[in-house]
């Protein structure tokens, strides 16, 4: 049990395995390869046996039936091939039909099984599948893939005992000296298949949580985007609007401005895009401000850090911070004033700020829409590794600090 515990704990660890074990279905390359990572390793627990007489690390029986749940019966019957070798060179000549039929019981359950979920929830505890089972018979009155694993497998070590004992060395039995050690070495297969498929299946259930939760993260994350463009879009169309008769030319060129713009937008859905790539959407939807309030209402600086160009961050979060600085801070002040933006790059750390000498304000506590969607995509995209820092002077203006991490981690979105 200790080293199908070891064997299972160190096989998860490697990302090669993951992929392979957890696929519901294989092509005959992965299944060659499924057969091979697990009989290369059996048969040496057999050579070991046989070369060196240490009986435990013999576990052709749970192992070759494990790999016969878990891949079907033609790696089943493969591995059970691999796993003969070493005692049929002894003179175990029974080895070879004996482990291929354990791989073709374990395929044949698997074959059997509607439901998969039922052999990856096998237990160690036998008792737990007694349970489980006799739930599943008395409400629908069929025996399901745990009881036949346990029935399987006792009926297994049945057949290797009575052999054993009859033909001596044509195939390797333990040889306990009562019958109630012989009835722990047949429960002990059963946990030797159990172990595996718990450990085993707390990973995939870890990896199924994950997955559930980068979707539920990215409908936010596409919910949170989705909610600013029709607000981007509104707020261009009133200013159109309230240009048509005093100046037609000017609302046609912003509306052409727009067309522009949002064939961008539905081009490429990107979550995630270069920090120029916004910057250049942040320079033509200022383009289209300058021409509402005129070249010597609002005026546009940048300093941008050749360095911080290249950094992802996620799409549209730097416009609603600008349009808050020309509708709340440039556009009531008399004689216009000044949108500055600046991006630099801290080490692992990418600093926007974006900042206006508009009319400020005094902290209420309360946040509009665009800051509450931009703080919420933050949250979503970055966790707590990003941060926002607003700071505003009545009649000085206003500054809005972005902080993100220059590297994404690999569950984000």
């Amino acid at each position: 049990m200790g080293i199908m515990a070891a064997l299972a704990g160190v096989l998860i660890t490697s990302s090669f395995f993951k992929r392979l074990i957890f696929l519901d279905t294989r092509d005959t390359r992965q299944n060659w390869q499924f057969a091979l990572v697990f009989g290369l390793l059996l048969a040496a627990g057999t050579a070991v046996r046989v070369l060196v007489g240490y009986e435990g690390m013999d576990l052709s029986l749970s192992g070759t039936f494990l790999v016969g749940l878990l891949g079907g019966m033609v790696p089943g019957s493969a591995v059970g091939f691999f796993v003969s070798l070493p005692g049929m060179l002894r003179g175990e000549w029974g080895a070879l039909p004996f482990t291929v039929l354990c791989g073709l019981a374990g395929g044949l359950i698997r074959a059997r099984t509607a439901d998969r979920e039922e052999f990856w929830n096998f237990s160690p505890f036998f008792i737990n599948n007694i349970a489980r089972s006799w739930r599943v018979f008395s409400a629908e009155r069929r025996v399901d893939s745990r009881a036949a694993i346990m029935l399987t497998l006792v009926a297994l070590e049945v057949v290797r005992t009575l052999v054993g004992n009859r033909y001596g060395a044509v195939l390797f039995i333990f040889h306990p000296d009562h019958f109630w050690v012989t009835l722990c070495v047949w429960l002990t297969t059963i946990v030797c298949v159990g172990i595996p498929l718990k450990i085993w299946n707390n990973t995939r259930v870890e990896a199924l949580l994950e997955e559930q939760r980068s979707a539920a993260m990215q409908a936010r994350f596409d919910a949170l985007r989705s909610q600013i463009n029709p607000h981007f879009l509104f707020n261009v169309l009133n200013a159109a609007t309230s240009l048509i008769w005093s100046e037609p030319e000017k609302a046609r060129w912003i509306l052409v401005k727009l067309s522009s713009i949002l064939r961008r937008l539905l081009r490429g859905g990107e979550d995630f895009v270069p920090l120029s790539r916004e910057i250049e959407f942040i320079e033509d939807y200022l383009s289209l401000e300058v021409a509402r309030f005129g070249a010597e209402k609002l005026r546009i600086e940048k300093e941008l850090d050749p360095r911080a160009l290249d950094v992802s961050v996620p799409s549209m979060l730097l416009q609603p911070l600008v349009e808050n600085a020309v509708r709340h801070g440039i556009s009531p002040k008399v004689g216009g004033g000044v949108v500055r933006i600046e991006a630099r790059r801290e080490g692992g750390v990418l600093r926007v700020t974006i900042r206006d000498n508009g009319l400020g304000f005094k902290e209420t506590g309360r946040e509009g829409i665009g800051l509450r969607n931009v703080r919420e995509r933050l949250r979503v995209a970055y966790g707590g590794r990003a941060s926002i820092e607003i700071s505003s002077e009545p009649g000085e203006g206003t500054s809005v600090m972005i902080m993100v991490p220059v590297e994404r981690a690999a569950s984000e979105p």
